[in-house]
């Protein structure tokens, strides 16, 4: 397990035990100490986000789970609206926000949501034949990276993309349906 996958894979765990320290600690003295500890974690892989985001497969789930959750905080902000006051443009104003801000959190939602339900809840693609070529589309600070196997493109993560660049060989990997990420790979004889 490399450094990207670990801090990947502690990012919920550390999410729902900073959750209830905060729930426990609320009403005490200990609250602005826990507050403090909470918001340097929470700062500290925001920061590493930036740097391990395509390090890992675990990282670009924990992304599209992150993702889900926004959008679903999004729209349950809007179930507790104040009673609507004032005229009826502003009565109307008020209520179409509201629907847009719905919309956007249900459509965040989804968009991540359908990633990941492809992804774990389908069948895999499984493509087998030589790595053709491997090239990064993007900006350079977030380039994905790219793989062409017998003809297909798919992406793959940046330590999965230096092997893969490097010798070309013949493999069989298993790729996610929703983000086209390569989930499982094996090496082939030539």
């Amino acid at each position: 397990m490399t450094t990207a996958e670990f801090i990947a894979a502690c990012v919920w765990p550390s999410i729902l035990a900073s959750a209830l320290a905060l729930l426990k600690a609320r009403n005490t003295a200990a609250f602005p100490f826990v507050g403090k500890i909470v918001l340097a974690l929470g700062l500290t892989y925001i920061g590493l986000l930036r740097f391990y985001d395509k390090s890992s497969i675990i990282a670009v789930n924990d992304v599209h789970v992150g993702l889900v959750v926004l959008g679903l905080i999004i729209v349950g902000s809007q179930l507790r609206q104040p009673p609507l006051y004032g005229s009826w443009r502003d009565q109307a104003k008020a209520f179409a926000s509201m629907i847009l801000i719905v919309l956007l959190g249900s459509g965040l939602a989804w968009y991540a949501g359908r990633m990941l339900f492809l992804d774990h809840l389908t069948s895999r693609l499984v493509i087998e034949g030589r790595v053709d070529r491997a090239w990064r589309s993007g900006s350079r600070r977030k380039a994905d990276y790219l793989v062409r196997i017998a003809g297909q493109p798919v992406k793959v993560t940046a330590t999965l993309y230096e092997r893969l660049e490097t010798f070309r060989p013949m493999v069989r990997v298993e790729v996610g349906r929703g983000s086209n990420y390569v989930y499982d790979i094996e090496y082939l004889a030539n």
